[in-house]
C-alpha cells in the first residue's frame, strides 16, 4: 500500500511554527515599541498553525482513501469543507480510527498514548488514594487516627496497589494527564523569556498557571474531544480562526463587554491556550497515523 505521497508533512510538528515565529523575532527588541507588531505576529502565527493542521487532516484522508476504494467512495461524496470545523475535524479522527481497526481488530485508541511514562505520576496518584482513604476513615470514625493506624493502613494499599496495580482506565486517564503537562512544557519551552511572552505578559502567566487546571484530559475516546474541551475549541479556536481569516474585526463592532471580559471563560481568549488546543489536537493525530502506517503492513 501506498502511504509515502503526505506523511512527512502529517508527521511533522506544527509545533515548528510556533518555534519558527520564536527566531523570526530575534532581532526584534524588547521596547514598547515593538507592542504593535504584537497582535500581527501572533495572529499570523495562529492562522499558520490552524491552516497547517487543516490541511494536515485533507492529506490524511486523502492517502486513506488511496489505500482503500470503499472509503475514497464514501469519502467523496463528504464535504469536509477546510476541516476548520470541530465536527469535520472529529469525522475525520473516527475515520481514521476505523481505518486502523479495519486491519489490526486488537487496535484500540489508549494504544496510541502506550509510550508515555507515567511511573512518577502513577505514584502521586496512588498518594492521593491513600489520603483520601485516610480522610473517609476518620469521617466515617468522626475522629483523627492514630499514627499507627496511619502507617498501618499506608502500608497495607502500598502493598496492594504494588501487587494489583492500577487499572487500564486509570492507566489511560494518567498518561492523557501526562499529554496535556507535555504539551504545556512544549510551548513554555519555546515562548519562555521571548519577545512573545513580553508582549502579552498578564495571558502567558495565566496560562503557565492554569492550563492544566482548565482542560480535563478526557479526549481521544470515542470521540476526538469531550463537551468541555469541544466548547473551548470552538469558543477560542474556531470563532477566532473565523475572524482572523475573513477579517472579520475590520468591520464588526461587536466587540465583548465589560460583563463578557469579566466572566471565567474569557480567561482562555488568549493565543497561548490556543496554541495548546491546536498542538494537542496534532499531536493526537500524528499517534493516530503512525498507529495508520503500522496498520498498512497487516493487509
Amino acid at each position: 500500500m501506498q502511504n509515502n505521497q503526505h506523511t512527512k508533512f502529517i508527521l511533522s510538528p506544527i509545533l515548528n511554527t510556533l518555534e519558527e515565529t520564536v527566531i523570526a523575532c530575534i532581532g526584534i527588541g524588547e521596547g514598547i515599541e515593538t507592542q504593535s507588531l504584537s497582535e500581527y505576529v501572533l495572529q499570523t502565527t495562529f492562522l499558520k498553525m490552524t491552516g497547517a493542521l487543516e490541511q494536515k487532516l485533507k492529506c490524511i484522508c486523502w492517502e486513506m482513501a488511496t489505500n482503500d476504494y470503499e472509503y475514497r467512495y464514501r469519502y467523496l461524496k463528504k464535504n469536509y469543507g477546510e476541516c476548520s470545523r470541530y465536527e469535520d475535524k472529529n469525522s475525520i479522527f473516527t475515520d481514521l480510527v476505523t481505518a486502523i481497526t479495519k486491519s489490526d481488530d486488537s487496535f484500540t485508541i489508549p494504544m496510541i498514548f502506550s509510550d508515555i511514562n507515567i511511573a512518577e505520576k502513577k505514584q502521586e496518584y496512588i498518594d492521593k488514594i491513600i489520603k483520601k482513604a485516610i480522610k473517609n476513615q476518620e469521617k466515617k470514625r468522626k475522629k483523627k487516627l492514630l499514627d499507627t493506624d496511619k502507617t498501618k493502613m499506608i502500608k497495607g494499599m502500598r502493598e496492594y496497589y504494588n501487587r494489583k496495580g492500577l487499572c487500564v482506565e486509570e492507566m489511560v486517564l494518567l498518561k492523557k494527564e501526562e499529554l496535556l503537562q507535555m504539551v504545556n512544557g512544549w510551548i513554555i519551552t519555546i515562548i519562555d523569556n521571548t519577545i512573545l511572552s513580553i508582549w502579552q505578559q498578564h495571558e502567558y502567566q495565566f496560562y503557565k498557571n492554569n492550563w492544566v487546571k482548565y482542560f480535563s484530559p478526557n479526549f481521544a475516546t470515542h470521540e476526538l474531544f469531550d463537551m468541555n474541551l469541544q466548547s473551548c475549541y470552538k469558543t477560542i479556536v474556531y470563532n477566532h480562526r473565523n475572524k482572523c481569516a475573513h477579517n472579520l474585526s475590520s468591520y464588526q463592532s461587536n466587540l465583548p463587554t465589560l460583563k463578557t471580559l469579566v466572566r471565567n471563560e474569557f480567561d482562555t481568549e488568549n493565543y497561548f491556550f490556543r496554541f495548546s488546543l491546536l498542538v494537542l489536537m496534532d499531536e493526537i493525530f500524528i499517534r493516530l497515523y503512525k498507529m495508520y502506517i503500522e496498520s498498512l503492513h497487516n493487509i
